[in-house]
Order: structure tokens, then sequence, then C-alpha cells
């Protein structure tokens, strides 16, 4: 378990350190934010595509890379393009207010995947 967390840590900060430095990405929610949804995505993702490749430490870590690069090419895939300075405020109030309630249940939810998995 031990392992997973620590992987999915790297994983999750890898992405996000591709999308900020290499990719110039400019998320519309707040970075933390990102990174949590990523980090639980890539551990629930990881423990419950079925295992492939080599172990390593009692590890397989194929699973949870793979999940980790679907997910990166997913937020750029699916973030919006350069909008105005206007439109950048208003879509940055909506995001405030809608982000509250479905972060929540979304990390809820990834949370008792990982429980789930483990069982």
């Amino acid at each position: 378990m031990i392992v997973h967390l620590v992987l999915s840590l790297g994983l999750s900060g890898a992405a996000i350190a591709i999308l900020l430095r290499g990719l110039r990405f400019r998320p519309d929610t707040p970075v933390w934010s990102l990174f949590v949804i990523l980090f639980f995505a890539i551990w629930a993702g990881g423990l419950w595509v079925a295992s492939a490749g080599r172990s390593h430490v009692g590890l397989t870590w194929l699973p949870f890379t793979l999940i980790a690069i679907l997910l990166t090419v997913l937020v750029v895939a699916l973030s919006p393009h350069r909008q105005s300075h206007q439109q950048e405020l208003e879509v940055e109030r909506k995001v405030e207010v809608g982000l509250g309630l479905f972060f929540w249940v979304l990390i809820g939810g990834l949370i008792a995947a990982i429980v789930a998995g483990y069982r």
C-alpha cells in the first residue's frame, strides 16, 4: 500500500510538472485540486486495472504509469483553449462555485475505490 501511495504521488507530481512546465498548461482550477484529483485517480486506476508487466519490488508499475499518461492526455485534450480576459474571469467564477461539491464527491468516490481495491 505504501509503495502504491509513493508511486501515485510521484506520477501525479510528474504529470503536473509536465502540464505546467512542458506544455505551458494553465488550468481554470487551482493546481492543488488538479494534483489531488490526479493522485487519487492514478492510485485507484492503478489498483483496478489488471496487473500487466513485470513486478518490481512487489509492484507492477505499468498500470499506474499508463493511467497517469492517459489522465494527463485527457486533461490537456479537455482543457479549453485561450480566451479573452473577461471570459477567463467568468469561467473562474463558475469554476469556484461548481468545484466545491463535485470535487469532494469525486474525491470521496476515488477514496472508496481505493479502499475497495485493497479488500
